[in-house]
C-alpha cells in the first residue's frame, strides 16, 4: 500500500498543474476591442491578452452587449472579466477592479459644422450644457467624471449605441454630443457619415481622460485578482 501511495505521489508531480482559465467579455467598441474577420481584435484587448498571459491565466474571448455584461457580474453566475471599464461605486459594488491598464484622451464636444460657432460662444461645457441645443447621450454608458455635470443638462436625449447617436446629429434631431476622438473615425465609418460636416470641439473643462481597468465579478478569487495586478506592474503598463 505504501509503495502505492508514493507512485500515486509521483505521478500527481509529474502531471503538469491544469492552468487556471477566464471567460473574457468585451463590448464591440474599435479600436479598444472589436471583432475583426471572427477574431477578437483591438489594442486594449491585446494588452489584455498580455496582461492574462503574464498572469498565466488561460483566456476565451467572449462579445456581449455592455448591459449583459454587467447583468451577469451583478448576478454573480461565474468568475469572469471584462476589458477597459470606467471604475464607478455602483459597479464597484459587484464587481472587483484591477490596477488600471489606460487613460482614455479627453472627451471632446462633436455638432454639426453650422452649428460650430454658435457653440464656440459659450465659455465652457457647463454653460453649454444650459443652452437650449439639445445633447445627445448614450444609454447605459459612464461618462466618469462628467456624469454629474451632464445630469444638470437642461435639454438631453438618451439615445441607442454611438453610431446611433451620430446618426442624429447628422439629421439634426440633437445639436451635439460627446465622443471619444479616438473612437470617432470608426462611429463614423460605421454609421456611413465619413463625409458628414461635422466640427470637433474641445472645452477647457472636459477634465482628463478617464482610466479603464479590467473588471471581474467578485467569483473570480483573490489569489488570481493578486496575480492580474502583479501581471499589470510587471508589464509596466499602469498609466
Amino acid at each position: 500500500m505504501r509503495n502505492l501511495t508514493l507512485l500515486w505521489s509521483t505521478l500527481a508531480l509529474a502531471l503538469p498543474a491544469a492552468a487556471d482559465s477566464l471567460t473574457v467579455y468585451y463590448i464591440e467598441k474599435p479600436p479598444y476591442y472589436h471583432t475583426e474577420r471572427n477574431e477578437p481584435t483591438g489594442f486594449l484587448l491585446e494588452r489584455s491578452r498580455a496582461i492574462f498571459s503574464k498572469a498565466g491565466i488561460d483566456v476565451h474571448f467572449e462579445p456581449r452587449p455592455a448591459k449583459r455584461i454587467q447583468m451577469e457580474f451583478e448576478l454573480g453566475r461565474d468568475p469572469a472579466c471584462s476589458i477597459g471599464w470606467f471604475k464607478t461605486a455602483q459597479r464597484s459594488s459587484y464587481a472587483w477592479f484591477s490596477l488600471p491598464i489606460h487613460r482614455d484622451t479627453p472627451m471632446i464636444v462633436l455638432t454639426r459644422s453650422t452649428l460650430a460657432e454658435q457653440i464656440k460662444a459659450y465659455p465652457n461645457l457647463a454653460a453649454l450644457l444650459k443652452s437650449p441645443l439639445r445633447l445627445g447621450l448614450i444609454d447605459g454608458f459612464s461618462y466618469g467624471e462628467l456624469d454629474a455635470l451632464l445630469a444638470q443638462a437642461t435639454h438631453s436625449s438618451i439615445t441607442a449605441p454611438p453610431t446611433q447617436n451620430v446618426r442624429m446629429l447628422a439629421a439634426e434631431r440633437i445639436d451635439y454630443t460627446l465622443v471619444d476622438e479616438r473612437e470617432l473615425p470608426y462611429i463614423l465609418a460605421e454609421a456611413d457619415l465619413r463625409d458628414a460636416r461635422l466640427a470637433r470641439l474641445s472645452m477647457p473643462d472636459i477634465p482628463p481622460g478617464q482610466l479603464r481597468y479590467l473588471m471581474c465579478s467578485k467569483e473570480v478569487n483573490q489569489r488570481l485578482q493578486e496575480r492580474l495586478d502583479q501581471a499589470i506592474r510587471a508589464l509596466g503598463i499602469a498609466p
